[in-house]
């Protein structure tokens, strides 16, 4: 398992235990999972799906997430609890300065 998958999954399980988070979706697009499921099967290789993506860039790291929430009326805050929790991770990790949080709400109710 690579730095950065490990990495991923650590984050995916740092995000679903944050208050008000009934699931994490996979961070890729549907078409690049079907794709990626489909090779791995040829392949004998399979890949599991990213829950949480992390582009490293020049400036830094931007990590996405997309998430679903139970209550409308707190799927703001439940948003703001991720981003705080994944900024307090790489904080924790000593890893490089993350330069973008992406949290979206995929599914309410």
């Amino acid at each position: 398992m690579s730095t950065t998958t490990k990495r991923t999954a650590e984050l995916a399980a740092v995000v679903e235990q944050v208050p008000g988070v009934d699931e994490v979706y996979p961070a890729t697009p549907v078409l690049t999972a079907v794709v990626n499921h489909v090779v791995g099967a040829l392949t004998q290789k399979p890949r599991d799906p990213e829950f949480v993506a992390l582009r490293e860039t020049d400036e830094g790291v931007t990590a996405s997430v997309s998430i679903g929430v139970a209550d409308a009326g707190a799927a703001t805050e439940v948003c703001r609890r991720v981003y705080d929790t994944i900024e307090e991770y790489f904080v924790e990790s000593g890893d490089p300065a993350v330069t973008a949080i992406e949290v979206t709400v995929a599914r309410i109710g």
